[in-house]
């Protein structure tokens, strides 16, 4: 089962670890969500599933190598607007991220059996690096995620205020300047709430825009009806 924790709700998917077959997905939204939402999900099911991943998106975070981390965690207050209050971990990385969580996402933390990532590093880990330049984009609701690497290198991994098209094409435009990077040659891997919609406003800008193709991690079961898989790429990546 995987989850994830974020400004605008919960989201989350049950499939087989090993076929990868999806039987379930869900969302709740923030306003209906209270500080045991995630033990309220789990006690719901008959059979409490095997493994658990928690995948916390907390823009205000920033990203670093492990060996730069210290003790002292008041720095970010200046980088942050606010002392981080948590600290992730990747280990096949090599790597964290300091983030300020909000308290009510905070306590779903607590929960017991849990394995608990911010979303960032669980992205880093799953995707595979092209050899050209690469940005994969995922809408939430008013934040975008952008995550820009080539090679064997990421570039850029950061989160946004985005409330429309043109605020993401200005992110995408900014963020491919600041690389260095050719707009002609670029590719980009859109993904989130609506997603869909943009896609076509922000291809003529850009070498290759192409949705989220959930077929290369999960397959429907018989029981799914109609269904946004590229709302849930995050997820699906886990």
């Amino acid at each position: 089962m995987s989850i994830l924790l974020e400004q605008d709700g919960l989201s989350f998917l049950v499939r087989n670890k090993t076929t990868r077959q999806l039987y379930l997905s869900g969302f709740i939204p923030s306003k209906e969500l209270t500080r045991t939402a995630v033990d309220d999900l789990l006690v719901s099911f008959p059979v409490r599933p095997k493994q658990i991943i928690l995948t916390v998106e907390a823009p205000s975070a920033v990203i670093l190598p492990t060996e730069f981390r210290g003790d002292n965690t008041e720095w970010t207050t200046h980088a942050l607007g606010a002392q981080a209050n948590s600290i992730f971990q990747s280990k096949a990385l090599s790597m964290e991220v300091h983030a300020f969580v909000d308290p009510l996402i905070l306590d779903q933390l607590k929960s017991d059996g849990l394995e608990v990532r911010h979303n960032w590093l669980a992205q880093m880990e799953r995707i595979t690096l092209s050899s050209k330049p690469k940005m994969w984009i995922h809408l939430f609701g008013s934040t975008v995620l952008i995550m820009a690497g080539q090679g064997k290198v990421w570039e850029l991994v950061n989160s946004f205020p985005c409330e429309n098209k043109d605020e993401l094409l200005y992110h995408i435009a900014n963020a491919s300047e600041q690389l260095n990077w050719d707009r002609k040659s670029l590719q980009i891997e859109l993904s989130g709430t609506q997603a869909a919609g943009y896609l076509e406003f922000i291809s003529p800008y850009f070498g290759d825009v192409h949705l989220f193709k959930s077929k290369e991690w999960g397959q429907k079961s018989s029981a799914f009806g109609p269904w946004d898989a590229t709302a849930f790429a995050t997820i699906l990546r886990l």
